[in-house]
């Protein structure tokens, strides 16, 4: 697969963005988002709940609200370090700055829709028909998951972006390093999504990558919390205000979200048990799932390819912690390894794998009236399960 298509899906995309940045509905997370870089600018707390909502009211003006209206289920709940990131976009009139986010969703999703390219170690080429290794950059790009992170101007298009390309530069070594570790801090604006960065390049790049990742977390978080609220230790005020504010959207609840990626959901919807995820539930199941993951590379005794190891920590990231629709765009990160089981006869396992990618690619509005509401949390488990039990690396096993 060359540029090309990329490069074709990359700016179908972009011009699709710049199109709705001039339409005023558009975009309203990232208004919050650069809302928060503005009030934090002018010496005002972005974790200010009612003052959040006023100004969406005021851009976004809903006559006749209800408890499940827009302006009544938002805020800024990201970490310290966004203020910091979405800050040049504060210091631009909000049309230009919505133009200026069309551009980076364009540049992501040249970065994403050349996924397939990411290969790591030996093993045969990855090869297959030419005509899917044409499409494949459309179909990753120009699908209602990906179409619909833009509309909102969501995180998760940008995030997957600095994934793809921070891979990219620790490939290269040398001074590129930096330039990684910055990339796949990234992510982090969704900790609790972004987390299996951290072990992921231990493993694939060694412990200096990893704490180079933290280090630039810990400085970007440390440096939005300062500008916030004047010291490093606001961030433990951020966390006290998530704990609680976080619950006031009833988006974010398990029992009202059919369209959340996590196991919570999928549990209530199946069986009733609701288990609503706080810091410590989420972090054990983190631990769960790497045991396992400890524990299926332990039974193969092989090391799994990297190809392996990048859809593991992309699936664990949408399965563990509780999660909305859109961050299930993380599972682009699978691509790679599903191009490696077919390229290595594991076409079953492959066929399976890019099912419940295909499905996360689908509308939860298209497929309500058909009764079906579980496609995204089914479709993750379903990578999950793969995961777990399919082939590790490019050999096959005994």
């Amino acid at each position: 697969m060359t540029n090309g298509p990329a490069l074709l899906a990359a700016l179908l995309l972009g011009a699709f963005a710049l199109a709705q940045a001039r339409n005023p509905a558009r975009f309203p997370d990232f208004f919050i988002y650069r809302l928060g870089s503005e009030l934090a600018a002018r010496g005002e707390n972005p974790y200010d709940l009612a003052k959040v909502r006023a100004r969406v009211a005021e851009q976004f003006p809903d006559p006749a609200p209800t408890p499940a209206s827009f302006v009544n289920n938002c805020g800024y709940f990201l970490p310290p370090q966004a203020l910091v990131l979405f800050a040049p976009f504060a210091m631009l009139p909000l049309g230009a700055a919505k133009v200026a986010w069309a551009l980076v969703c364009a540049a992501s999703g040249f970065a994403v829709a050349r996924v397939p390219l990411v290969k790591f170690g030996g093993g045969p080429p990855l090869t297959g028909p030419p005509l899917v290794a044409q499409l494949l950059p459309l179909l990753l790009l120009l699908n209602f998951l990906t179409i619909g992170v833009v509309l909102v101007g969501q995180t998760a298009l940008a995030c997957a972006g600095a994934a793809v390309a921070g891979v990219w530069c620790f490939k290269r070594g040398g001074a590129w390093n930096v330039l990684a570790c910055a990339l796949w801090a990234v992510p982090f604006v969704k900790p609790h999504v972004a987390l299996p960065l951290v072990p992921l390049a231990w493993f694939l790049f060694g412990w200096a990558r990893a704490a180079g990742v933290v280090g630039w977390v810990v400085a970007l978080n440390l440096l939005g919390a300062t500008l916030a609220g004047g010291s490093p230790l606001f961030v433990r005020e951020y966390l006290d205000y998530l704990s609680e504010a976080h619950r006031a959207v009833m988006f974010n609840r398990a029992e009202l979200n059919p369209e959340m990626t996590s196991w919570n959901r999928l549990l209530f919807a199946l069986t009733g048990a609701l288990i609503e995820q706080t810091a410590l539930v989420a972090a054990l199941s983190f631990g769960a799932w790497f045991a396992l993951l400890a524990a299926r590379c332990a039974a193969a005794r092989v090391r799994p390819s990297g190809e392996w190891a990048l859809a593991a920590s992309a699936t664990g990231a949408v399965v563990c912690p509780q999660v909305l629709g859109y961050e299930a765009l993380a599972l682009v990160l699978v691509v790679p390894w599903a191009r490696e089981l077919f390229a290595h006869g594991h076409r079953r396992w492959g066929a399976l794998v890019v099912g419940a990618l295909t499905v996360q690619a689908l509308s939860f509005q298209m497929l309500e009236p058909l009764g079906v509401t579980l496609h995204r949390p089914l479709g993750a488990a379903a990578v999950a399960l793969a995961v777990l039990c399919g082939p590790l690396c490019a050999t096959r096993t005994t």
